[in-house]
């Protein structure tokens, strides 16, 4: 679960995140990640979830981000950081930027990629290098789950341009 607003402070634009779990975000920078959320997890594919007796300001991971006209700010759900790399996500962002796609296109093509991915036997991704660091030996593959994606572009003047 995450919370994304943005706020405008003496002309700078600050992204506001409060994420709690394994979904996430990560703000692109000139075609590199500038900056990243952390899932929170119990152990591995045990993601911390609130229950009822929690205090979810407790377990929130808050951040305030400075944003730069040009950022990429992609927040989406752990189907698309367990299945594609973060060095993928920004080639696609990028490749994609250059051919003149909108946020949304893009939303929909990292989604795809990621699903594909979660559905191959074979393939390298986070999530089975995940798998194996935490014992699970010879494990392959992506994860199949459900893929979230949102895509929005810092502009000039504006907010955020979201999908």
């Amino acid at each position: 679960m995450f919370l994304i607003s943005t706020k405008s402070f003496k002309l700078q634009q600050v992204l506001h995140v409060a994420n709690i779990g394994d979904t996430g975000f990560l703000v692109i920078r000139h075609g590199a990640i500038y900056k990243k959320s952390s899932p929170s997890l119990h152990e591995f594919h045990f993601a911390l979830q609130v229950e009822a007796s929690d205090d979810p300001l407790q377990l929130v991971e808050e951040s305030l981000i400075e944003l730069e006209v040009g950022d990429i700010v992609i927040s989406a759900t752990d189907g698309l950081f367990d299945n594609l790399y973060e060095r993928e996500i920004t080639m696609i962002v990028s490749k994609s930027l250059q051919a003149g796609m909108k946020p949304k296109e893009i939303a929909n093509i990292l989604a795809t990629r990621a699903q594909e991915v979660g559905k191959s036997s074979f393939v390298r991704s986070p999530f089975s290098d995940a798998a194996q660091a935490a014992g699970y030996t010879g494990y392959a593959g992506g994860k199949p789950d459900n893929v979230a994606v949102i895509v929005s572009l810092v502009e000039k003047g504006s907010n955020l341009l979201a999908v």
